[in-house]
């Protein structure tokens, strides 16, 4: 069985409803009590989310010039970037425990995405 069952089209839709949680989440949750910059990270993450989805090849990019496995890259790279801000930038309380559950959603949603590869052999076997 294979663990990579989220499509690239329904990948794309996580991206912009991730997008919007990483902006309107921080006030709603109060982030930024240890520091202003586990706002703004957070504000700042969400609207590079949304430009590199426009960017994407995938059925909800704009301008498709980022291939989909950059952007699964990108996403990774992302997710070690939230593990590490609460050591480095020195959230605490909350505030790193958000980083940690954002961390965590993005390596899950990475790991059960499936590239173009796989996504177009699939529909050829069908």
């Amino acid at each position: 069985m294979n663990i990579r069952f989220l499509t690239p089209k329904l990948h794309g839709l996580i991206d912009y409803a991730a997008a919007a949680g990483l902006i309107i989440f921080p006030s709603i949750l109060g982030i930024g009590a240890s520091s202003p910059i586990a706002f703004w990270l957070s504000v700042a993450a969400g609207i590079s989310v949304i430009g590199y989805s426009m960017l994407t090849g995938y059925s909800y990019g704009a301008a498709p010039v980022v291939p989909f496995k950059v952007h699964l890259a990108i996403d990774f790279v992302a997710a070690i970037a939230f593990a590490l801000a609460p050591f480095i930038l020195g959230f605490s309380g909350l505030d790193a425990a958000y980083y940690w559950v954002l961390s965590v959603a993005v390596f899950l949603i990475v790991a059960v995405s499936q590239t173009e590869d796989e996504s177009l052999s699939q529909t050829a076997a069908a």
